[in-house]
């Protein structure tokens, strides 16, 4: 079977990401259908002519007497189960009321306008919920932020601290990249910074540094190079000593998204979008390009690459969480 005639028999889903106070809105499939009997983000198919918008606006209304009132995309991915394969258009909703006399309270679990059951559930614990496998990547997303800071490399503890601290107070998600330092001057310029862990921003290390193990443990995770995407026994043992914490990777080609896909990765930068400074010799991909890409991913994509933070939602347009980045990002 040719790729085109996959997409064209792949179901085309409209997914809603219903978000308030914190809280998304699940709910629970009907035991004869396919999937039956897991929580999952409320949605349907989208029709031959129907825009993405239209058929989130008219799935919503239907399964649980809700207007949407605005909307963003959050994340595109396609998933091959064995007996069907699913495009997924996942939008953020965050305005939106309820209509008919439908009142759905936060803490409980209620009927939607189809009989089904749903209820809202914290952001940060929809992982104790059991949902079809197509959905991990949708909660992925609704835990990452849209921007993905990564510092730049420093030849001095004193520059690398100062310049990484500003991205630690900015954002949400940065990672440490400090190729030129090493030894004890790399260990003891990381550790200034660890504090901010624990103010919640979450900071991944990148593969390339050698930490003392006290430094991972107060880390988020780990984000692995092009070259330690193919690392098995690096990736393996990471895994077994830090098994809750996020695992992410730079990628740049098919080959290598469908690396990080088979290893289950939390998620992927893919590069470059737009020519850069730094490598000027290396082609872009471009915007359309770069959406085909992340289509096949299985986990959100950050766009890295002559990318501005003003270019998240152009990001979003075509199926990424957001936008990483360095020189633009201090």
């Amino acid at each position: 079977m040719t790729d085109v005639h996959q997409k064209q028999q792949r179901l085309h889903v409209a997914v809603a990401a219903l978000v308030k106070d914190h809280k998304v809105l699940i709910s629970k499939r009907p035991e004869h259908v396919h999937q039956g009997g897991l929580w999952e983000f409320p949605g349907g198919k989208v029709e031959p002519g129907e825009t993405i918008e239209a058929a989130l606006k008219r799935e919503i209304q239907e399964e649980l007497g809700i207007n949407i009132l605005s909307s963003r995309p959050l994340i595109k991915l396609s998933h091959h189960y064995k007996d069907k394969s699913v495009l997924l258009d996942t939008y953020r909703v965050e305005r939106f009321e309820t209509s008919g006399g439908y009142k759905y309270p936060d803490n409980t679990v209620s009927t939607g306008a189809e009989g089904q059951l749903i209820q809202w559930v914290p952001i940060s614990q929809l992982r104790q919920y059991a949902f079809p496998a197509a959905n991990a990547a949708i909660i992925n997303a609704l835990q990452l932020p849209p921007v993905y800071a990564i510092s730049a490399d420093f030849q001095t503890p004193t520059m690398a601290v100062s310049a990484i601290k500003v991205l630690l107070d900015k954002y949400q998600l940065v990672q440490i990249r400090l190729k030129s330092l090493s030894g004890k001057v790399l260990e003891e310029t990381v550790k200034q910074m660890m504090e901010k862990e624990r103010n919640k921003v979450r900071i991944l290390f990148n593969s390339s540094m050698q930490l003392p193990d006290y430094l991972h443990q107060q880390s988020a995770g780990l984000h692995l190079t092009s070259r330690h995407l193919f690392n098995d026994a690096l990736i393996a043992q990471y895994k077994k000593t830090y098994p809750e914490k996020l695992i992410s990777a730079s990628c740049h080609n098919q080959d290598e998204i469908e690396w990080a896909n088979a290893l289950k990765l939390d998620f992927i930068t893919l590069s470059p979008v737009q020519k850069t400074r730094s490598h000027p010799e290396q082609p872009p991909l471009g915007w359309e390009p770069f959406g085909l890409l992340t289509e096949l991913a299985t986990m959100p994509v950050y766009a890295l690459g002559g990318v501005q933070i003003e270019d998240v939602a152009q990001a979003g347009l075509y199926g990424a969480q957001g936008v990483a980045g360095i020189r633009n990002f201090g």
